[in-house]
């Protein structure tokens, strides 16, 4: 099922009160703007920097994030320069050491790696149309699969939740991976992804998913929320509950 995202008519940037002991808060933000995210490269596993305007947007997300009030229990990150350093900046604000997961590592496109999508035509006709149409199964030339890198998110994130029971964490990881994340989670198949762009979040995007541990559910709370970098008051957009969802 499809959730609508909604803006709310709210006094303040909090997406949550109170998390009981049988529930797990997560936090999932991607990393700041790259050069390579402005001439849209593929980066993949390249250990691409923030550009200025991404250390930015990193320092706007944390700011953001410390306003929630809330008594994150850890934060994680891809092991990535653009995505440690949006952890680092956002550590620095709420007292928090980035603990490196690799298994949160953008997802590998191999040969594509720097190009943009012309060079991509050019060295491997035909190719960006499978990839676009074949979304979960389709490889790239010494890459991963969507469907590799959703099942490796979603081992991580059931292991973390377990670990975090009762708490809020924050997840700092990159654009497919947590797209395929946040897509399993809610149902949603990843064929229609691309089409739809349903699970998209921009530079310092955030999505917040609550896990129930009694009913083993995972709801979408809140889908690529960008007030931090709109205004400092902007009401984030919650998304509604929906009824479907995986086990986690």
């Amino acid at each position: 099922m499809s959730l609508a995202a909604k803006q709310q008519n709210q006094p303040t940037n909090r997406t949550w009160e109170t998390i009981s002991e049988d529930q797990t808060l997560i936090y999932l933000v991607r990393h700041g703007q790259t050069s390579y995210n402005i001439e849209r490269r593929f980066q993949g596993q390249l250990d691409v920097p923030l550009s200025e305007e991404g250390e930015e947007q990193a320092r706007a997300v944390s700011a953001w994030l410390a306003d929630q009030q809330l008594n994150f229990g850890a934060l994680y990150s891809s092991d990535l320069k653009r995505a440690l350093e949006t952890a680092r900046a956002i550590g620095e604000r709420l007292g928090l050491v980035p603990q490196q997961v690799e298994a949160l590592r953008e997802i590998h496109v191999g040969e594509w790696q720097g190009l943009v999508s012309d060079e991509i035509e050019a060295r491997f006709p035909g190719q960006l149309s499978m990839w676009r149409d074949q979304a979960s199964g389709f490889r790239t030339p010494g890459g991963e699969t969507t469907a590799e890198v959703q099942q490796r998110m979603f081992d991580w994130y059931v292991d973390a939740i377990t670990r975090h029971r009762g708490q809020a964490i924050i997840v700092v990881s990159h654009g497919m991976a947590l797209w395929s994340l946040v897509a399993g989670l809610n149902g949603w198949e990843l064929s229609d992804l691309e089409r739809t762009r349903q699970a998209k979040q921009g530079n310092t995007g955030v999505s917040v998913v609550l896990a129930d541990h009694v009913n083993r559910q995972s709801r979408t709370i809140l889908l690529n929320s960008l007030a931090h970098l709109e205004s400092r008051t902007a009401a984030p957009n919650l998304v509604e509950p929906s009824s479907e969802g995986t086990a986690a």
